[in-house]
């Protein structure tokens, strides 16, 4: 799967997923910067496997590769359906974590719970802490977060629209 498909194929995970969604074009800008980082899950019968797609501080681009793949954890994503994906920045010593979504049809299969070990085991030689922030209102990713051991640090009033909800920020110290 080329990163044209899986641009698109976060586009629709974010259109059914979130009220904010991002387009095709803020994606592919997102994954542009130096300084993020794409993380794509792809499932195949119950094998769940991560892979970095582009960015992050271990990638050559020159080669286009990344130096800390973990050659066991190789994917011939046309075997894989394509389940979900999370978006990060590592700028010096710190990560944000800034979209992590998984298909609906392929949800509660442990698929965000990969990504997330996938992305701390990632950030841990690089980063003291790890930072997000989530609609108050989203239980399920609060306890994916807190169950990783993410911290309840604050709350940004009315941070988001369509609905207005504010938004809690969460810290995980490495």
């Amino acid at each position: 799967m080329d990163v044209d498909s899986i641009i698109e194929n976060i586009a629709d995970i974010e259109s059914r997923t979130f009220s904010d969604a991002w387009s095709e074009e803020s994606i592919t800008d997102s994954i542009e910067q130096d300084y993020n980082v794409l993380f794509a899950a792809f499932e195949l019968e119950g094998d769940i496997r991560v892979k970095v797609i582009l960015g992050g501080p271990d990638y050559d681009k020159a080669n286009d590769t990344h130096i800390a793949i973990d050659k066991d954890n190789y994917v011939d994503e046309e075997d894989y359906i394509f389940a979900g994906y999370l978006m990060a920045n590592v700028i010096i010593d710190e990560s944000e974590l800034l979209r992590i979504a998984v298909s609906t049809e392929l949800q509660r299969r442990g698929i965000g719970r990969a990504l997330m070990q996938e992305y701390l085991d990632y950030i841990k030689p690089y980063c003291v802490r790890s930072i997000l922030e989530v609609r108050q209102s989203n239980i399920k990713a609060r306890r994916l977060y807190e169950t990783f051991g993410y911290d309840n640090i604050s709350v940004r009033k009315d941070y988001y629209n369509a609905p207005v909800e504010d938004a809690v920020i969460y810290e995980y110290k490495l």
